[in-house]
């Protein structure tokens, strides 16, 4: 009986060992995530905390109530609608400054220093269009184009911050900007000879990167799986700068209204993205 015992003892110890040695080798061979890609461990918190579902949404009502009054009083040309635009442009240049600061990813730094050069070309094109600068003057163009590409830096790091690349996503940033480049090309020689120039070309180039900054979050799963806000929300204003484009599509005081909406989307796409950052480095 006391062989009998000691042997299951020494089986019981045997088997707890090799459970202990197996574990160790499974921790010391998981590799460390890589830049880029989703966190999943126990790191990851909950984003939508009361309190941020609290401050974003009091942000949406509040910002969408003064936007309307805003239009009102422009209607009534109580003061410019630049100036109203550029005080949207203090907040977002908040909001960069707080992506910079807050977030450890290189790739969210990165995309706030674009998205500052952004917020600083807009709010230029606004005062141009307070100072009454000829909108088919040339470097209306040359700010179009600038404008647009830094917006398409900008999304183009968010959207790879924290988001896993599958197969799609490396064939589209490796075919896309190909695809682009044909498009702008093809357009420019479509255009009749005495037509074509510089300005031509920039307001082009101007045209597809505002599509491509859609397409970087909107035609890509992985984004809408791992960022499903930041993915509606930033791609929502390029929609709504496209829709603007169209000659005669919405009335002035309209124009007015939904350039703000536009901006309102890109803000609360900061919101977001601050919060998911200050959220995925809390530690424990």
């Amino acid at each position: 009986m006391t062989d009998g015992a000691t042997q299951s003892t020494e089986d019981q110890d045997q088997k707890i060992a090799s459970i202990a040695d197996s574990e160790l080798e499974s921790t010391i061979d998981t590799p460390e995530p890589q830049p880029g890609t989703l966190i999943t461990t126990a790191q990851s918190s909950i984003i939508w905390t009361p309190r941020f579902i609290l401050i974003f949404g009091l942000t949406l009502v509040v910002v969408l109530s003064a936007a309307s009054l805003l239009t009102e009083g422009w209607t009534n040309k109580y003061y410019p609608g630049e100036w109203v635009l550029l005080s949207y442009i203090v907040l977002l240049s908040g909001g960069w400054i707080a992506v910079i600061a807050r977030t450890r990813s290189p790739w969210m730094r990165i995309g706030g220093i674009f998205g500052g050069i952004w917020g600083f070309l807009t709010g230029t094109s606004y005062i141009l269009s307070l100072l009454s600068v000829d909108p088919q003057s040339p470097i209306i163009a040359h700010l179009n184009a600038a404008t647009n590409s830094a917006l398409l830096g900008a999304y183009i790091c968010f959207s790879i911050n924290r988001t896993s690349f599958r197969r799609w996503d490396t064939l589209f940033f490796r075919f896309a900007p190909i695809i682009g480049g044909c498009i702008i090309i093809l357009i420019f020689l479509l255009i009749p000879a005495q037509n074509r120039s510089l300005s031509s070309l920039e307001s082009t180039i101007a045209g597809v990167t505002l599509y491509l900054c859609l397409l970087v979050w909107w035609l890509r799963p992985s984004c809408w799986k791992t960022q499903p806000g930041p993915t509606f929300l930033f791609g929502i204003a390029p929609v709504i700068q496209l829709i603007l484009a169209i000659p005669g599509a919405i009335t002035l005081d309209a124009n007015l209204f939904f350039t703000q909406v536009m901006l309102l989307s890109v803000l609360l796409g900061i919101l977001r993205v601050v919060q998911g950052e200050i959220r995925l480095t809390l530690p424990g």
